[in-house]
């Protein structure tokens, strides 16, 4: 795992110089959760009740940016070519792309998560072991899809419209089980059925993982 561990290095240390991804997640998730909990009347329950759901497609579509301006930044500066040419399994840099992805969804989440219970009437500590749980989940398995896909789309003309058209409807199952997880944790709802929904994200991970393992390396082939 050095190879999946010197890319992620890598990402992250791009990242520190010039911010790019963590700030403009941050602002564009910041900016649509703040329309949203505006769009109602002044007092109307409406925007709690649909809080998780509107904050797990900010996530969804936040993700999709980033995951567009990561390999973009890749295909410019021609690292993508060199990073499939390097001396190591192609399955490592499929995983080193996926573990920097993955930090920078956290990232942002993390900022957004206490100015998300805030604009919506939230405790930012209410079953926040529950609800991360949920978010973690889903991230990976949305990491698990975007990478693979962005490496499919990478040299497609007009990918910036092609990746979100494949991206979000296999993403369907853990926008379902993420919007679950969280409405539990926010309300304070039955822990079992919670761990039942969270055992499904865990599956969905297992299982798009390991496509994603076997096929990255095949998808890259010139």
């Amino acid at each position: 795992m050095r190879a999946a561990y010197a890319i992620f290095r890598k990402d992250l240390l791009l990242e520190l110089r010039g911010r790019e991804i963590v700030v403009t997640l941050t602002v564009f998730s910041f900016l649509v959760l703040t329309v949203f909990s505006f769009s109602t009347e002044p007092g109307s329950p409406a925007p709690r009740e649909m809080a998780p759901g509107i904050l797990w497609i900010t996530f969804l579509f936040a993700g999709i940016l980033g995951l567009g301006r990561a390999f973009d930044r890749e295909r410019e500066s021609g690292c993508f070519t060199g990073l499939l040419l390097a001396p190591c399994d192609r399955m490592q840099v499929y995983w080193g792309k996926c573990l920097s992805t993955l930090a920078f969804l956290m990232v942002f989440q993390a900022i957004l998560w206490p100015i998300f219970g805030i604009l919506y009437g939230y405790s930012p500590v209410r079953g926040i072991g529950t609800a991360w749980a949920g978010i973690i989940l889903g991230d990976i398995g949305f990491v698990a899809l975007g990478v693979i896909l962005s490496a499919v789309t990478i040299h497609a003309r007009g990918r910036e419209i092609i990746l979100p058209l494949l991206l979000l409807p296999l993403s369907l199952p853990v926008l379902v089980g993420g919007v679950r997880v969280l409405t539990l944790a926010l309300a304070g709802g039955s822990g079992a059925e919670a761990l039942t929904w969270i055992g499904r994200l865990a599956a969905f991970d297992v299982i798009f993982l390991v496509l994603g393992s076997v096929l990255f390396p095949l998808v890259v082939e010139e």
